[in-house]
C-alpha cells in the first residue's frame, strides 16, 4: 500500500471516463482537492525582562489549528456544485463536518472563502478555503441573561434617577426652621422604622450595632440634615446597603423588612394656608417620596436574589415589590418615571424568572398523625418537616390533622 492510498477520493466521469480525484467534503458537499496546508503549534508568551538576555517563554497550550484548502468543482453542471459550496460554507451558521483527505473528519467553521473564474477555463471554479478547527463546540454560542444583574443595574439608575428628582423638588432655601419640622419629622420616621423593622432580621452583631448606629445619629440629625438634602438618601441608602452579610445569608427577611418600612409613617400632611406652607407641604411629600423610593428600590434589588421555596412565594414576592414601583411611578415626573417603569419590567422578568418551583397543594388527614411521618410519607424524607409545621401553624407536631398545605412534589 502506498501513502496515497489511503487518501480520500471523489469520482468523476470525464468524456465517459470514470476517473478518482483526491477530495473532500464540507456538510456533504463535496469536491475536488489541489493544494491542503495545515497551521497549527503552540501558543507562546514572550516574556522579556529588564537586563536579563535571555527571555522566557510561556507554553499556553497546543495552538488553535486552520486548515488552508486550494480546491475546485468542475462539469457542467459546475455552477450547481459552486452554489451548493458556497452556501455550505458561507450561508449555514455554526461549524459543520470537514471530510479533509489528509486529515480525516474534523469540525470546523470556514473563516475565508476566495472563488476563482476564468473565461478560459469554463466549466470550473477554484476555491481557496481557510477552514478553522473546532472542536466540541456547539453549533451557536448559549447565551443566558443575568436577570440579577439586570435588575441591580436598573435599581441604580432608579435610584439616581430618585435623587436627581428630589434634588428638584425639594427646596429648604429661606424656609424658617418651624417649615422644616414636618421635613424632620419625616425623615426621624423612615429612620426609626427602619431600625425597628430591619433590626430583627439582623444576625450579624456588627452590622446591627452599624444599623442602630446609623439610624439614631440620624434621628439625632433630622433637624440638620433636613437642610442639606444631598445628604439625605445617601446616608439612608448607605446603611442599608452596608448589610453584605445579611443580604447574602437571609435576602428573604430583608427584602420582607425593607416592604414593611416602605410603609413608614411620614406624619400628618401640612395644611397649606400661606407660601411659606405651600413649599413646606412639597418638602414634605418630596422628601417622603424619596424615602420611600429607596426602600422600594432596595427591596426590588433583592428580589431576583430570594431563593423561594414555591411558585406562589415568588409570585407575591414580584407582586409585592411591583406595587410598591407603581405607586411611586404614578407620583414621579418624567426624571425618575421611566427609570421606575424599567425596574418594575426587570422585576417581574427576573422573578420568577426561569427556575422551577414547587406549587402550594392541600392534602387532608382525618385522622392525626405525627409531623415527621407525615413529611416521610409525603416526600420520602423528613426535611421538609420545618415546613409543614410553619405553613400550617402547627401546634403540635406529634398531632397533625385536618386540612393541610404542603409542597406540590408531594406524593
Amino acid at each position: 500500500m502506498t501513502w496515497n492510498d489511503n487518501l480520500r477520493r471523489v469520482s468523476l466521469t470525464v468524456n465517459g471516463k470514470k476517473r478518482n480525484l483526491i477530495g473532500g467534503s464540507f456538510r456533504g458537499v463535496a469536491f475536488f482537492v489541489d493544494v491542503s496546508e495545515l497551521e497549527s503549534g503552540r501558543r507562546v508568551v514572550t516574556h522579556q525582562f529588564p537586563f536579563r538576555k535571555n527571555p522566557f517563554r510561556e507554553d499556553l497550550g497546543q495552538a488553535a489549528r486552520s486548515f488552508h484548502i486550494d480546491g475546485y468543482v468542475i462539469g457542467d453542471d459546475y455552477l450547481a456544485q459552486k452554489n451548493a459550496l458556497l452556501t455550505a460554507l458561507d450561508d449555514t451558521d455554526g461549524p459543520g463536518q470537514l471530510v479533509h483527505p489528509y486529515w480525516g473528519v474534523l469540525s470546523a467553521i470556514a473563516e475565508k472563502v476566495g472563488v476563482r473564474e476564468t473565461r478560459t477555463e469554463g466549466r470550473y471554479a477554484a476555491f481557496a478555503i481557510e477552514f478553522a478547527e473546532t472542536p466540541a463546540q456547539t453549533p451557536v454560542p448559549v447565551t443566558s441573561a443575568d436577570a440579577t444583574g439586570a435588575v441591580s443595574d436598573s435599581a441604580d439608575a432608579a435610584a439616581t434617577a430618585s435623587d436627581a428628582e428630589f434634588a428638584q423638588k425639594y427646596n429648604p432655601n429661606n424656609l424658617p426652621s418651624y417649615a422644616l419640622a414636618s421635613a424632620s419629622t419625616a425623615l426621624s420616621s423612615a429612620a426609626t422604622a427602619m431600625k425597628n423593622d430591619l433590626g430583627p432580621v439582623i444576625a450579624d452583631t456588627q452590622e446591627l450595632a452599624a444599623l442602630n448606629a446609623q439610624a439614631t445619629l440620624i434621628v439625632a440629625q433630622a433637624s440638620s440634615l433636613v437642610s442639606e438634602p444631598s445628604l439625605i438618601m445617601g446616608q439612608l441608602r448607605d446603611a442599608i446597603t452596608a448589610l453584605a452579610n445579611t443580604v447574602l445569608g437571609a435576602p428573604d427577611k430583608l427584602m420582607a423588612a425593607l416592604t414593611a418600612v416602605y410603609s413608614f409613617d411620614p406624619g400628618q400632611p401640612v395644611i397649606a394656608t400661606t407660601a411659606t406652607r405651600v413649599q413646606e407641604l412639597a418638602n414634605q411629600t418630596a422628601l417622603s417620596s424619596a424615602l420611600r423610593r429607596v426602600f422600594a428600590v432596595e427591596a426590588a434589588r433583592l428580589a431576583p436574589t430570594v431563593v423561594y421555596a414555591t411558585i406562589e412565594d415568588a409570585l407575591a414576592a414580584r407582586d409585592g415589590v411591583s406595587s410598591m414601583l407603581d405607586a411611586e411611578a404614578q407620583v414621579a415626573d418624567d426624571t425618575a418615571y421611566g427609570a421606575l417603569v424599567d425596574l418594575r419590567s426587570q422585576v417581574q422578568q427576573a422573578v420568577p424568572g426561569t427556575a422551577a418551583f414547587a406549587s402550594v397543594v392541600t392534602v387532608t388527614r382525618r385522622v392525626s398523625i405525627p409531623s415527621l411521618l407525615l413529611a416521610y410519607q409525603l416526600y420520602g424524607s423528613v426535611d421538609l418537616e420545618p415546613d409543614i409545621l410553619a405553613r400550617n401553624d402547627v401546634m403540635h407536631p406529634g398531632f397533625v390533622l385536618g386540612d393541610l398545605k404542603v409542597l406540590s412534589n408531594a406524593g
